[in-house]
Parts: C-alpha cells; structure tokens; sequence
C-alpha cells in the first residue's frame, strides 16, 4: 500500500539535485508512483521544473528564472553546490515537456505539478495556463495540479481541469470556502502545521503531509488520517515501509 501513498517530493532530492530528470527517474527506479514538481516559466514563457525564486542556492547564480530564457537557463545547471558538492555539475534544468515525456513512459506514475506564485505574479495566471496546460495534455489524466494560488486551481477548473490540489498554509484554511468550492481530490499541508486532537473536516478529501523522511513519522501520521506522505528519500521510505500497512482511523 506504501508505493500509492508515498509522494516523491521535487524527484529523489536526499541524493539527487531537485527536479532534475536524474532525480526523477531515480525516484521512479526505486519504484516512485507519485512525483512531485515545482513549475516556473521562462523568460519566454517555457515552463521549467525549479523551486527556487532564485537561481543562488541551486545553480550558484544570480537572478531569477523569469529574467532568463530557456537557452540561457539550459546553460545553467541546478546541482545544488552546497549540499551535493561539483558531483552532479552539468546536469541540466528540466524543461515541463521533457518531464511529460518521462512520465508519459511509465503509465503507473502520477505527477503531482505545483504551479509556483511568482510566475503567476509576474506573467499573469491566464498566460501560466495557456502555455502550462497543453504541454500536459498527454498525461493530463494523471496530472494533478497543486498550488498555493486557489485562484489559479479556479481558473484551471474553469477551463475544464479535473484533477487539483490546493497546498494550505494552515490547517484551518480547509473550511475556506475557496478550497472547498475547487472539490480537490487532495489537499497538502505542512505537517508541522497539523494539530493535535482536531477533528478531520468532513468536506475536505484526502490529507498529504510534507516533508517526512522518517518511517515512523509516516506510519504515525498516517494512523491518523493522512493518505499521502510527501518525503525527499523516497528510495529509503518505501525500502523502510515495505510491508506495512498505510491505513487511516482519523486526525
């Protein structure tokens, strides 16, 4: 039950550079269903897979993805120096259509692709969608898209999406009306953020906590009514949870 319920946060970061195609297909060897990615946009508007708001703590460069096209972003590299060291120098950043590619490959996986805020501030949402949302059209029955931005999760459900999932800044914005009226089929939470003893609202579908890299962690949270646990070492969770059970009584 684990691999369905274990969410392989930005790729297989623990080892590999976040949201990079080695991340991610180490994350689908190790037997990853679920994969979670972050989406920014170029500065011509080519949607690539970084977290960051900028580009110092990955790439060891200055400025920010949106001031940068896709050539010159191709020119960076995303080996996250500080924590990996040089070993993965010359990896490249992952552009949204290479990622389809990959997932299209493995029909089990389900993306999980978070449109981050900035680019929603800087190009507008109308603009992040029309160049976002075709480019998933191959896997879009397997794509879940996430966001702190309710209004971009609306403006997706307007244009038909299905699949959506609103990442909460706190627990009690699971009674917003603005969450509630997107009928997501998951919310995510940080799961510092979840108290103790609260009853699970009725009207909110399935709870995914993040970041939990500890097996106990994970089983403990979901006794309580997780369904999803996101982990940045989905290699060694689900060698860890192999044969144990995932089930839920309630928060």
């Amino acid at each position: 039950m684990w691999p369905q319920r274990l969410i392989a946060h930005r790729g297989y970061p623990s080892r590999f550079p976040e949201n990079t195609r080695i991340g991610f297909e180490a994350a689908i060897e190790a037997g990853a269903l679920n994969l979670e990615a972050d989406l920014q946009l170029s500065a011509d508007k080519v949607p690539v897979l970084f977290h960051d708001r900028n580009l110092q703590r990955l790439c060891g460069a200055q400025g920010v993805v949106h001031r940068h096209a896709l050539e010159d972003l191709k020119s960076l590299s995303p080996f996250d120096p500080q924590r990996l060291g040089r070993r993965f120098k010359g990896v490249e950043i992952l552009t949204l259509e290479e990622l389809v590619a990959l997932v299209s490959g493995h029909p089990r996986i389900t993306l999980y692709l978070e449109i981050k805020r900035l680019p929603l501030k800087v190009f507008g949402t109308a603009a992040v969608l029309e160049t976002v949302l075709p480019r998933l059209a191959p896997i879009a029955e397997r794509t879940v898209l996430i966001s702190f931005s309710c209004f971009v999760l609306r403006a997706a459900k307007a244009r038909g999406w299905k699949r959506l999932g609103p990442v909460l800044s706190r627990w009690a914005d699971m009674r917003r009306p603005t969450v509630q009226e997107l009928e997501p089929e998951v919310v995510f939470l940080d799961q510092r953020r979840l108290p103790l003893g609260i009853e699970y609202p009725p009207r909110v579908p399935r709870l995914a906590l993040y970041e939990i890299s500890d097996p106990a962690r994970a089983q403990a949270l979901a006794a309580r009514g997780s369904h999803f646990i996101e982990t940045d070492a989905i290699g060694e969770m689900l060698a860890a949870l192999a044969g144990s059970k995932g089930g839920t009584t309630g928060i």
